[in-house]
């Protein structure tokens, strides 16, 4: 699937050094500015799925910036994450959705990363394999043969989502991921179901989010990959 592109925002070129570096040995696509007025035209130019914004900077500071990025329709739900070297209360400031202190650890870049974009999956699993059983009572037979018709079902699922999204019916779309979602509860579809939350989340803001929807079908693709695997075993 695509890379996720991540606009790095800072005017200390150690700290942009740093993200950079990290942010690419994780497989992201990474830009750079080194202060708010070149991150303002950088999003003007493209759009970005996750934005890290240094808070103290000269002219425009991170609030202001992050504030005036914001504000077009391309990065009205982009995650924006403070970075301060000093304690900072996002939580304040509706524009950002969590801030990290520095020096951050590759562990906690790699816990946010995880959390605000859809294909970070650091750990996910296809299937809950415990939850799956519980779900069909201990019984490994209907856990298969569950799984089996999900499988089954997955590609005319992904060219239906796929015409929706081109179609931009939301309503429709938002339906018809309700529906996939019960199919993947049911089967403990653990990965599946954490994709479909979140291009579910930008359809009922009725964004043209193509980074979820990439994500949903690395996901989808994934899932069948590894039950293909497990029938072999």
């Amino acid at each position: 699937m695509d890379k996720h592109h991540i606009l790095v925002v800072d005017d200390n070129h150690i700290n942009r050094l740093f993200f950079e570096s990290s942010l690419k040995k994780l497989n992201y696509l990474v830009s750079l500015a080194e202060n708010g007025y070149q991150a303002i035209q950088l999003c003007q130019q493209q759009r970005f799925d996750l934005i890290f914004m240094d808070i103290r900077m000269d002219g425009l500071d991170g609030i202001q910036t992050a504030t005036n990025i914001k504000q077009s329709k391309a990065h009205l739900n982009t995650p924006v994450l403070a970075i301060s070297a000093e304690h900072f209360n996002a939580k304040q400031y509706p524009v950002f959705v969590a801030s990290l202190l520095k020096p951050v650890s590759q562990l906690e870049l790699k816990r946010v990363l995880a959390h605000h974009l859809p294909s970070s999956d650091y750990g996910v699993a296809c299937f809950d394999e415990q939850q799956a059983l519980q779900i069909s009572h201990q019984d490994p037979d209907i856990v298969l043969k569950l799984r089996g018709m999900l499988i089954e079902q997955l590609p005319a699922d992904w060219q239906m989502i796929k015409q929706l999204f081109e179609q931009q019916d939301w309503s429709a779309l938002d339906a018809y991921l309700h529906k996939i979602y019960g199919s993947a509860k049911i089967c403990a579809a653990s990965l599946l179901m954490q994709h479909i939350q979140a291009l579910k989340k930008s359809v009922q803001q009725q964004e043209n989010n193509t980074a979820a929807l990439q994500g949903l079908k690395f996901a989808i693709n994934e899932t069948m990959a590894v039950n293909k695997q497990q029938l072999k075993e």
